[in-house]
């Protein structure tokens, strides 16, 4: 089988999302499919060791919306005769807006659509005329689509209406990349990692945490402020020096205010990497690999009163130090979480689409 994976990133840039399609495609890759990345930003085919193959001069222009406008034009059309290079079986894409010559590659192909977020609401946060365009514009992508595949079952019921073959695949982690420390921390020690200014990642309320909570401490990776007795701002760290210090903690805290982003369900990063760290976690949201009553998990409410000390001190004298709980959320990570055991789901999707007549 080969795939086409349709990027709207130039390649070469630093981003979490192309991270994220570099692990999963390599999953196939390794297990003997071949994949060439499209990026509709830089027009141009790669192979899958990323060496350009083939591109059609980009449009180069800065009028603001109109240029965008343009560039969206553009690169649409162009996009048609630039997929004529390769031979492929499944086109595969995130969501990405409309553009107008978008559904005339569309309905050429078989095609699988990612489904990450809800754009009707992203949109809205970011730009108002945005939202509109993709607001009357956004079933001319989704009802070309063959097959859905979203992150979570609340995703899931916002687009099932479209009456195709949608399944859910959370997001995952390559767990050779982690391992577990047997740490001696003389008080238990609660890690937090995410990005500034992201107020559902509910930093407030581990703050409130640190302030109650004398006997433990407090790291937050991510965030720079003021350090206290028992809580420290590390800053921005790279992957590998974050996971340095999660490896010295005891337990992870995932995120604790997604409910002020209008969701209840996620399948963050941060907890995957605690639990391939072996660190039983504390969330407030529905995950959607967990049950929420695992003995290495503590599942909060989603709300804005969900910061239940004694609960919660509770929960992390009974985990501090517990080998055996460490040892299980590693096992957990390892058979449920790997990249490698969500592509091969995914690739068995790929599969039924292309023997759908």
């Amino acid at each position: 089988m080969t795939i086409a994976y349709l990027i709207d990133y130039d390649i070469n840039s630093n981003s979490g999302v192309l991270t994220k399609i570099f692990q999963q495609s390599q999953q196939w890759i390794l297990k003997g499919y071949t994949v060439y990345y499209v990026s509709t930003k830089t027009l141009a085919i790669y192979d899958s060791n990323k060496n350009l193959m083939k591109q059609h001069k980009p449009l180069n222009i800065n009028m603001k919306r109109v240029g965008t406008a343009l560039k969206l034009l553009y690169s649409s059309y162009h996009l048609d005769r630039l997929l004529k290079n390769i031979d492929f079986d499944i086109l595969y894409m995130r969501y990405m807006l409309f553009m107008p010559f978008l559904s005339k590659v569309l309905k050429k192909h078989k095609v699988i659509m990612e489904i990450n977020a809800d754009d009707t609401l992203e949109y809205k946060l970011h730009s108002n005329l945005t939202h509109i365009y993709n607001k009357y514009t956004r079933y001319l992508v989704l009802k070309h689509i063959d097959s859905f595949i979203c992150v979570s079952d609340e995703l899931k019921d916002k687009f099932i209406y479209f009456d195709k073959p949608i399944y859910v695949i959370a997001n995952g982690i390559d767990t050779s990349k982690y391992t577990v420390s047997k740490n001696q921390n003389h008080k238990p020690r609660l890690v937090f990692i995410g990005t500034p200014n992201q107020s559902w990642h509910g930093i407030d309320k581990i703050i409130y945490m640190a302030n109650h909570i004398d006997e433990f401490e407090f790291y937050i990776i991510g965030t720079k402020a003021k350090d206290t007795d028992n809580l420290k701002y590390f800053g921005y760290l790279s992957e590998r020096e974050s996971t340095k210090i999660i490896q010295q903690c005891d337990v992870g805290i995932g995120t604790l205010s997604i409910y002020k982003k209008g969701l209840n369900e996620a399948s963050p990063l941060k907890s995957r990497q605690y639990l391939a760290c072996g660190l039983p976690i504390i969330y407030a949201y529905k995950d959607t690999d967990l049950r929420g009553d695992e003995e290495f998990t503590l599942l909060l409410e989603n709300s804005k009163d969900n910061i239940d000390l004694e609960k919660i001190k509770q929960f992390v004298n009974k985990v501090y130090q517990n080998n055996e709980l460490q040892n299980s959320a590693r096992v957990f990570a390892e058979d449920f979480l790997d990249y490698e055991k969500k592509e091969n789901i995914r690739l068995n999707i790929f599969q039924k689409v292309l023997d759908e007549k």
